[in-house]
């Protein structure tokens, strides 16, 4: 190969052929002649939009807000001229004086208001004055078990079992507060309450499990079916009336 480029052959390739644009094909932009006559445009319009009409739409609504605002202006200018006209010190004072009336009797209202209401309403009043005279009265009497000291227990010393008692006054509790719903309180207090803790109690690993074991097992502790449960009283002054202290 030469290093001289002109000494060398051209290579022979395709030769290019002339063509012919037709005469539906358009002309570039860049050939048309300077001098060229551009096409005119149709006077008052632009990319064929009506240019008046535009303006002709645009023109009311834009008079009316002008209009608008100046007529909002003028009239609350003369609103507050009249109203400062109008309230002259004469009739300041007089409204201070009518408004310091109307408060005065607006209080004096609301006073008497609170002194007519009722107290709110006080605990309601114990049924029962203890845990004893509830379950004397209404337990033993009520909720009658046979028991035999073997598959079901019972103490009539009831008292003298912690657990029991912490037991039964939760129940009196309940009673007391459930039955002042005459629908369904004593529904759920035997539901919710008397059956699950006399279940407890009942049983023969439960509280009262000492009272019907062998020979501790004391005859009284028994009740035959549907008789009322053993009771034995408490010593006396352990479980006071509460309803007659007033308070618990």
């Amino acid at each position: 190969m030469s290093d001289n480029w002109g000494d060398e052959p051209a290579d022979e390739g395709i030769e290019a052929q002339p063509f012919e644009l037709d005469e539906g094909d358009e002309p570039d932009p860049r050939d048309v002649p300077d001098d060229a006559e551009l096409p005119e445009r149709e006077p008052g319009r632009l990319f064929g939009i009506d240019i008046a009409e535009v303006a002709t739409n645009l023109a009311a609504p834009a008079i009316r807000a002008v209009v608008q605002k100046a007529i909002t202006g003028a009239v609350k200018d003369a609103v507050a001229a009249e109203v400062d006209e109008a309230l002259d010190p004469s009739v300041v004072e007089e409204l201070q004086a009518q408004a310091a009336t109307a408060a005065r009797r607006a209080v004096t209202a609301a006073m008497d208001a609170l002194d007519e209401e009722e107290p709110a309403d006080e605990e309601p009043a114990l049924y029962y004055g203890s845990v004893d005279e509830f379950v004397r009265e209404y337990l033993v009497k009520n909720y009658r078990r046979r028991v035999d000291g073997e598959r079901t227990v019972w103490a009539a010393d009831w008292w003298n079992y912690p657990e029991a008692v912490i037991r039964l006054d939760a129940l009196w509790r309940a009673w007391e507060h459930l039955r002042l719903d005459p629908t369904t309180g004593m529904s759920v207090w035997f539901r919710d309450h008397a059956e699950h803790h006399m279940s407890v109690l009942m049983d023969p690993h439960g509280p009262f499990a000492a009272a019907g074991m062998g020979e501790n097992r004391i005859n009284t502790n028994d009740s035959d079916k549907g008789a009322e449960l053993p009771y034995t009283a408490p010593p006396e002054g352990l479980y006071p009336d509460l309803r007659e202290d007033g308070a618990e």
